[in-house]
């Protein structure tokens, strides 16, 4: 029971740290990442992107939750290599070149195209791992004090989506332990009585699903939501870790306008692979370096618990 307690202590306290941030300053740094990895073409400055979101991820110790994220990610990267490969037939160095082939002809796979797939594989798992971030550092109820005095119903359908799948999660695997205490076995048997015996968790995952559905439409309708102006009982404090990740999204967005206007942040695939230079590797770490300021913030409040009451 002790060691029970201590894991329980200690996942409390992560959960903590990672809602310790203002959801708004999270929303803020999210939506810049995404911006940029979709303004972005040039690998190097796609690779900062994606590099500073693992290391922010890293900090919050949520690599077991990103990986599912990043599996997804790298079959969709596979997939889009795989169609741009095949479908493209542009660019100069030719790695294969297959005979003719009756209503499709010959078949050009080229360099220039697998680095564009690539590229465009890297763009879409920046945007994967900024989402996790969000659904895991940004709690309901923060999204709901943020928008609930301007927008009271998107806040409370935005709050709801961000619970349903982890809570649907949660209760599938609590109601499958339930199940092989009982004597259930899920595991090494033909997929049709892994079915059959799967029905009945999915039968209780629903009522459960109803009851917590009618629980809280009880405690809305008990607190009066959406009926007048809301009161707030707990104000967040906008810390100083808060106007330090303001302050280096402030300098991430004109690092981004530099280089925009210096031409860095393009780079051509067709006909034959843009050269890149210095300047291009050390903008891009400058640019990751900024991003990486939450993560810092994170590691120094994990280090230096004194730090957590002054920034």
């Amino acid at each position: 029971m002790g060691i029970k307690t201590k894991e329980r202590h200690r996942q409390s306290e992560e959960e903590k740290m990672r809602h310790r941030l203002q959801p708004a300053t999270v929303l803020l740094y999210l939506t810049v990442v995404v911006f940029l990895s979709l303004f972005f073409t040039h690998p190097f400055y796609l690779l900062a992107l994606f590099l500073a979101v693992a290391i922010v991820i890293f900090s919050f110790d949520l690599i077991r939750e990103w990986s599912s994220y990043l599996k997804i990610g790298l079959c969709f990267l596979v997939v889009i290599m795989f169609v741009n490969v095949f479908l493209v037939r542009e660019g100069a160095t030719v790695l294969f070149l297959s005979p003719a082939i009756p209503g499709l002809g010959r078949i050009r796979i080229t360099f220039e195209a697998l680095c564009y797939g690539a590229g465009m594989g890297l763009r879409l798992l920046v945007i994967i791992s900024a989402f996790c971030l969000f659904m895991y550092v940004v709690h309901p109820d923060g999204i709901i004090r943020l928008l609930g005095g301007r927008s009271y119903k998107i806040a409370l359908a935005l709050g709801l989506s961000l619970r349903l799948f982890p809570l649907m999660r949660a209760d599938f695997l609590r109601i499958m332990q339930v199940q092989q205490c009982r004597g259930v076995n899920f595991h090494g048997q033909g997929w049709r009585e892994r079915t059959v015996k799967t029905i009945p968790v999915i039968k209780v995952l629903l009522l459960s699903s109803l009851e917590r559905a009618f629980q809280l439409a009880e405690s809305l309708q008990a607190r009066g939501y959406g009926l007048g102006k809301r009161t707030s009982f707990m104000r967040n404090r906008w810390r100083i870790g808060d106007k330090l990740i303001v302050v280096a999204i402030c300098l991430v967005l004109c690092l981004s306008m530099w280089l925009v206007m210096r031409g860095q942040t393009e780079f051509h695939y067709y006909p034959r692979l843009q050269s890149v230079g210095s300047g291009d590797f050390f903008g891009a770490v400058f640019l990751g370096i900024f991003l990486m300021i939450p993560a810092f913030l994170n590691w120094g409040w994990k280090k230096w618990p004194t730090l957590r009451s002054r920034i």
